[in-house]
């Protein structure tokens, strides 16, 4: 079976889709901090959306293949080198054996994946190949990636992979959400489940800049700006249901984007819901990255992530204009 060797590692795990359906027992549903590139990485391969990828946090990560292989790297804008042989992203490669990959130098966004012809060959925890590593279980023994591990990947017909994606890319419209540090990024809300606590603050949170933090992991992203000064009396609520998107505001009134290892419930005031396209975006805002929220009414906000789950399961895609010499050439 196919396989590759990580060499070097930061902060990378396998991650699908999440596992649904078990929210009540306490079990994050985990998965791809941004959808749309996951689905991608995905798509420029030929496998399904629900297949597994690498997920890269912070842009770092080289590997070998043992076999050849067909690769896409999608998500933020990094440098991505075969063999020292620099080559682009958001398209299908086809990797010789023995080639190295690397993936460094991150210019826009925060998070790179990695799909591969045939999928991951890991075990499913819960209908899920995704890793939760605070608990430590599903994807490569519970865990993040490390230099030495060797990953299966799915044997295929490369050559019928290549006849279908050869040529293709991503449309214009989904490289798009990866924000630039340039500017502050719009990120749209709809009114949180405790917005009659805080009303008065969600006009503040409305108006505000906002900075994400070093303080950021799978579970949340922590924001710097103007206090909601209501959250320290309200202190502790008792505990709702959270998930993917909710904005917490704790008692220091600085509040937290819950992302896809968020708990499943919490006592935190919800002040606002990220709508689903706009999570991805703010989960490709590293540390220093500004953020101005605008609100959405609740029906605009339906047909939006009507939008964005269908483009999601369909992932078309479109032709690229590619250099003569990536035609056919296994790097």
């Amino acid at each position: 079976m196919p396989e590759f060797e990580v060499l070097r590692s930061y902060y990378a795990s396998i991650q699908d889709l999440g596992r649904v359906g078990y929210r009540s027992l306490g079990v994050p549903v985990s998965g791809a901090l941004d959808k749309l590139s996951h689905a991608y990485a995905n798509a420029l391969v030929g496998n399904s959306i629900h297949e597994a990828t690498i997920e890269v946090i912070g842009g770092m990560f080289e590997f070998r293949m043992l076999e050849e292989a067909i690769i896409a790297v999608t998500g933020a804008e990094a440098e991505v080198r075969v063999n020292d042989k620099r080559v682009d992203m958001w398209r299908p490669l086809w990797i010789g054996k023995d080639s190295r990959v690397t993936i460094t130098a991150v210019r826009k966004g925060f998070i790179v994946y990695v799909g591969f012809a045939g999928g991951l060959r890991v075990k499913k925890v819960m209908r899920s190949k995704s890793t939760y590593y605070r608990a430590g279980f599903g994807g490569y023994d519970g865990r993040l990636l490390k230099p030495g591990d060797r990953v299966s990947v799915g044997k295929v017909n490369l050559d019928g992979v290549w006849e279908v994606v050869a040529g293709k890319t991503a449309p214009d419209c989904v490289k798009e959400h990866i924000p630039t540090k340039e500017g502050a990024v719009e990120v749209r809300v709809t009114r949180g489940v405790h917005y009659d606590l805080l009303s008065d603050e969600f006009e503040k949170l409305l108006s505000a800049k906002y900075v994400v933090t070093s303080q950021l992991d799978r579970m949340g992203y922590r924001l710097d700006g103007p206090v909601l000064e209501r959250a320290k009396s309200l202190g502790r609520l008792i505990s709702i249901a959270t998930d993917r998107g909710y904005i917490q505001v704790p008692p220091n009134g600085k509040p937290i984007v819950l992302m896809s290892d968020s708990q499943t419930t919490g006592g935190y005031a919800v002040i606002a819901h990220v709508i689903p396209r706009d999570v991805d975006k703010v989960a490709q805002c590293g540390p220093g990255y500004i953020i101005r929220f605008r609100e959405l009414s609740v029906e605009r906000a339906e047909r939006d992530a009507m939008s964005y789950y269908s483009m999601l399961e369909r992932a078309s895609l479109t032709e690229a204009e590619y250099e003569e010499e990536y035609w056919g050439e296994m790097l």
